[in-house]
Parts: C-alpha cells; structure tokens; sequence
C-alpha cells in the first residue's frame, strides 16, 4: 500500500504596509503639514513684510537725505529749494525724473560727489559682498547733465541690485478739513493759503515744504527702456512721465523739508 506523501509549501512573508496602515500614515503627514502652516505661516508672511519694510525704509531714507543735503554740483542755495524745483521739474521736464535704485559700489572707488563708482561685474569672479562691493542706495534724475552718465553705469546688468522706481513728488496742503490733500495741479507748487501757483522759488514764503513720494515699480529696469521714447509717457496736461502706465504706487510717504 502506497502512503500519500504531502508537499508543503513555504511562502516566503517580506514585512510591509498594508494599504490601510499607508493610508493612515499620509493622513498624519497631512495633519502635521497643515498644523505647521497654521503656526509657522503668518511668521513666514511676517518675514516677507518685514523686508519688503526694510527696502522701504532705505528707498525713503535715500530720497530725504538726498533733498537735504546740497552736493558740490548742486545749484540751489537751500534744500527747500532743491525740492521745490524737484517737485516743479519732475512732472513738467522728462529730463527731471527721480529715479531710486539699489547698485553694487565698489568702496575703493569714490566719486567726487561722495557716492560710489560701480563694483565691475564679472561672472567667473562676481565678489565677496560686504568686502569687494556694498549695496548703495541711489538718488538721481535721469538726463541730468551731472546724473546721465552715472545711471546708465548703476543699471549695468549685475551691477543693478533688485528694482528701479520712478518717484512722483507733489506738495501736500492743507485742506478745510485740516487734513493734507494734494493740489489739483499736481506739478504745481502753492503758497499754503494762496490759489494761483508760484511762478518761481522766490515766490514761494513759507518757511516749511511738505511734499508726498509716490514710488512706482519700473519694468524692465533696463537703461535701454529707461533711456527710450517709450518710458516718457504723456498724460493730458502733465509733459512728464504718466504714473498711470507704471500701475499703482509701492511705496507712499509723507516728508516735509524746511529752509
């Protein structure tokens, strides 16, 4: 009699997840996701703020100590004269436009007005920040026979550092209401209570000037457009560049200069 010989068969088990268990773990990874922004995401945006205000801080405080302080090559005897035509030429002469900007300076190079010579880019050796160039905030107006040449120099590629702005400056009045409104002629200066405009500085009395900077974003911020016809765009009754094409104003600030 034959004896039946049965043949087990061994199944080798890997150890794994079943599609429960990896069902269950995304759901815990999605958890923590969410947890994490929820808690560390308003810190995030905080940061991203908290620049963007630095940059705005020294766009600004550029642009006040600029208007303050008279350079060698400056022709006005005061800073309240200097932003009083500043204001005046800026809308009404494509020649006067106030341009602010960050550059690269080489600090072993200083031109006779104070401010720095560009740090030459080179892409095989772009520099050590802090030793072979700094950042420098720059004021200038574009087709100024003292500015001109230095502009075109500052927004060399990989000299540029971030954005160019286009800076609208309007005088600030009192109204009825005692609150500060722009005139109506925005390219105009008024004596405070007067209601025709001052033909030249001497006609302005007042011993304070109290103007508003309205920063617009320039793009591209090439020289090639900046130096060409179709930056200078014209806007009704304002010779000068229409803000309207440049979108809304980044920054807005409130100065005032005195004599």
């Amino acid at each position: 009699m034959k004896k039946q010989v049965t043949q087990k068969k061994c199944f080798n088990k890997k150890p794994g997840f079943t599609l429960v268990e990896t069902a269950i773990a995304m759901g815990m990874v999605a958890v923590m996701i969410s947890s994490f922004m929820v808690v560390f995401g308003p810190a995030l945006r905080g940061i991203d703020k908290s620049l963007s205000a630095k940059e705005a801080d020294s766009l600004t405080g550029a642009l006040e100590l600029e208007l303050t302080t008279l350079k060698n090559d400056d022709i006005y005897s005061s800073a309240l004269e200097k932003t009083y035509w500043w204001i005046r030429l800026g809308h009404t002469d494509t020649g006067s436009i106030v341009l602010v900007y960050q550059y690269r300076g080489d600090p072993n190079s200083v031109r006779t007005d104070g401010t720095l010579n560009p740090y030459p880019y080179n892409a095989a050796n772009p520099g050590i920040p802090g030793v072979n160039y700094v950042i420098q905030t720059s004021v200038r107006r574009l087709n100024d026979a003292v500015d001109n040449s230095k502009i075109q120099a500052e927004l060399a590629p990989g000299v540029l550092e971030g954005k160019v702005y286009y800076v609208k400056l309007c005088q600030l009045r009192t109204n009825a209401d005692g609150g500060l409104e722009m005139p109506g002629n925005p390219w105009h200066v008024y004596n405070p209570q007067a209601t025709s405009m001052t033909g030249s500085f001497t006609d302005y009395t007042e011993a304070v000037l109290a103007f508003r900077a309205q920063f617009y974003e320039v793009k591209p911020a090439l020289w090639s457009y900046i130096n060409g016809a179709a930056f200078s765009v014209v806007d009704g009754n304002d010779v000068g560049l229409d803000p309207d094409a440049l979108g809304n104003p980044v920054i807005t600030k409130n100065m005032a200069v005195m004599r």
